[in-house]
């Protein structure tokens, strides 16, 4: 069995991968980290979410998913779109609000939805909070991380050293370094 046909004998998806996705997930899921490309619009959101259904079947405990703030509500919508065969939707929790609100959050999620500024500020909180858990982390709009010398990509970098991870982004790179920057998370050695 493919990794997607395992995803889809599990989950019920709002509607089937095309033909370059399927090929995306099959080929990524099993990788420990990869990137995702494609043109805006092409479904890398539903990508990246197949290959997290499979890394929760194969014992992954939570997927943490980075990303701008603004797209928190949209991934949640997308999220609550998918149900298991049995009718159960994954749980979700959205990291945000104040720091009193944040820091009573359950984590105890199939999926952690936060903004990259948060996750950054939060780093520590969020290391004790999910200590010898199994993850998988999505950094979506990874333009945020091609600049190796920034807070974003070393927080990033350090946090994702131990867990899967895919980098989605549709951004243009522009320079040679920012191709560094994603070569060195998704092929470090």
């Amino acid at each position: 069995m493919t990794p997607l046909e395992r995803v889809q004998a599990r989950w019920e998806l709002p509607f089937a991968p095309y033909g370059f996705q399927s090929e995306a997930i099959n080929d990524l899921a099993p990788a420990k980290r990869g990137g995702l490309y494609f043109e805006p619009g092409l479904g890398k959101t539903v990508t990246a979410t197949c290959i997290a259904l499979y890394k929760l079947l194969l014992g992954v405990e939570s997927v943490l998913i980075i990303m701008p703030p603004q797209l928190i509500t949209q991934w949640g919508r997308w999220l609550s779109r998918i149900q298991d065969k049995n009718g159960k939707q994954p749980r979700v929790v959205a990291y945000r609000g104040s720091p009193t609100q944040r820091a009573a959050l359950d984590l105890d999620a199939d999926f952690i939805l936060m903004g990259i500024q948060i996750f950054k500020r939060d780093i520590q909180h969020l290391s004790s909070k999910l200590k010898g858990k199994t993850l998988h982390v999505i950094l979506d709009e990874a333009q945020c991380i091609k600049d190796v010398g920034t807070a974003n990509y070393r927080a990033y970098r350090d946090f994702v050293m131990t867990q899967s991870h895919n980098l989605l982004t549709g951004t243009p790179l522009n320079t040679p370094m920012d191709a560094y920057a994603y070569i060195k998370l998704v092929a470090p050695t």
